[in-house]
């Protein structure tokens, strides 16, 4: 068995991959074969790949691994936040948003601050929708929400007949809500702050 954890990114993907090395007689990890060509979809028996680049590898999933045999979990965020959290981390090097700014929308003009962010919302909706194509008339799979991650996490366990320490993966599941609610002061300062920036239409190259 193999389980895909198929998501738009910034939706704790590594927490669930890290919670998933709790989980019995499986591997887990988080973008294992990130830089790969070669192989790069082959993953051993009973594992669990949390890696949001799946996503445009869709249609060799489909080919290479019979459903019978493979169970998807769509991770999911409310959409805002996540576009928000792209444009932030615009500027990092390999950035799949950027990439999709530039070459899939095919634009060679470095975009203000709005831009950016509406190059991100259309990101994740395109993931979205593409997702959820390639889930359409699937029975192995399950939507989890960041926004009730432990409840669908255990949810998702049992409609794939997993079993794990489940004490083990509430304490790291639990620990991204406690850093979420510590942090929610700061956010507001800098939620601030990015409108005042984006008034200014601020170029974010």
């Amino acid at each position: 068995m193999r389980v895909f954890v198929l998501t738009t990114g910034r939706a704790a993907s590594t927490t669930f991959a890290e919670a998933c090395t709790h989980i019995n007689g499986m591997t887990a990890g988080h973008e294992t074969h990130k830089g790969m060509v070669e192989g790069r979809l082959d993953y051993p028996d009973n594992h669990i790949e949390s890696d949001n680049r799946l996503v445009w590898f869709l249609g060799s999933l489909d080919r290479l691994y019979a459903d019978e045999q493979t169970f998807y979990v769509h991770l999911v965020r409310d959409p805002e936040k996540v576009a928000s959290s792209y444009r932030e981390r615009w500027h990092i090097t390999v950035s799949v948003v950027r990439a999709f700014y530039h070459a899939f929308l095919m634009n060679r003009k470095k975009p203000d601050a709005e831009t950016a962010l509406q190059a991100c919302r259309l990101f994740v909706d395109t993931v979205e929708d593409n997702i959820r194509f390639f889930l359409k008339g699937r029975d192995n799979w399950i939507d989890v929400r960041v926004e009730s991650l432990e409840e669908d996490f255990f949810r998702f366990m049992d409609k794939a007949g997993l079993q794990g320490d489940r004490a083990a993966i509430s304490a790291i599941l639990n620990r991204v809500s406690n850093v979420s609610k510590r942090k929610g002061k700061r956010r507001g300062l800098f939620s601030r702050l990015q409108a005042r920036l984006s008034s200014k239409k601020l170029d974010i190259s």
